[in-house]
């Protein structure tokens, strides 16, 4: 009992770590941030000799915290953190290895597009009233901000969370089926989010699988990188403007099929790759 125990904690404790380096970081930001911007504000006040009230200072106070700071320093923390305690590991493992990583990338990259975009029609088609996700209240200020905090710091480190330490753990206890379930369940989980948890789930299903396939953290982190660009690009592209999304899903379709069948046979013609995945080398628990 008491091993299995420790094994699932040794699954979720890097998960966990994740959103609790958000946590933190953002409580200390939004502390030191309203102390500093509510001194600001009693500055302009007095100088204006325009009084407000605390609602009014609470309100205002709010509106200037920018969230995004805290969460790319959150990616850095939880990173630095994993580095110290799995470098070894990772060392010993090769989760950088750029074994099979080549043109195959590139329909890595579609296939996160493919999928983001048959995600959004999906969502706009089905009877949701107003969907946004957390993402969307945090960006639209700075294109290239935008993008490497939430299209690619951020993609990266889920990645190593999720496929490389969650999703390696769970198939040493259980089958690789099982292990890629879990894994996107709790992936879907940590968005803390009912619509967004939901397509997670199935994104973390794919990648979990494309994961297992090619034996390398990057062609995940491509799926996934592509998948969260998407999002950002459209985002400053096309803004309020609508689309013909029975069009645009029919397109992606045939374009996520087609991704699909080309990593397909590009794994098929792969010479030396494990029939087991994750190489020869076993995870330590």
């Amino acid at each position: 009992m008491k091993k299995a125990i420790k094994n699932i904690w040794r699954v979720i404790c890097y998960p966990l770590l994740y959103l609790g380096a958000q946590v933190v970081v953002s409580v200390i930001y939004a502390v030191l941030a309203a102390a500093i911007i509510g001194v600001q504000i009693a500055m302009e006040s007095a100088a204006s000799g325009k009084g407000m009230d605390a609602d009014d200072i609470g309100e205002l106070i709010f509106s200037r915290i920018d969230l995004k700071i805290p969460m790319i320093v959150s990616v850095f923390v939880a990173f630095a953190v994993m580095f110290l305690i799995l470098r070894k590991e990772w060392k010993a493992e090769k989760l950088w290895n750029f074994k099979n990583f080549g043109p195959a990338v590139i329909y890595a990259l579609s296939l996160g597009f493919a999928m983001n975009m048959v995600t959004n029609c999906v969502l706009g088609v089905l009877p949701i009233r107003e969907y946004s996700s957390p993402i969307d209240d945090m960006v639209g200020n700075n294109l290239i901000f935008d993008f490497l905090v939430f299209a690619l710091f951020a993609p990266v480190l889920e990645e190593i969370i999720f496929r490389g330490v969650v999703q390696r753990r769970l198939s040493k206890m259980m089958n690789l089926h099982g292990a890629v379930i879990l894994q996107a369940l709790v992936f879907g989980l940590i968005h803390l989010n009912l619509i967004q948890g939901t397509y997670a789930f199935v994104l973390g299903i794919f990648i979990g699988y494309v994961y297992h396939w090619y034996d390398s953290i990057w062609f995940a982190c491509a799926i996934h990188i592509s998948f969260n660009g998407t999002s950002i690009l459209l985002l400053y592209m096309l803004g309020e403007q609508e689309v013909n999304l029975l069009y645009l899903m029919l397109v992606c379709s045939v374009f996520f099929l087609v991704s699909m069948a080309s990593l397909g046979v590009f794994a098929k013609n792969l010479k030396g790759l494990p029939k087991a995945g994750y190489g020869s080398n076993r995870w330590r628990l």
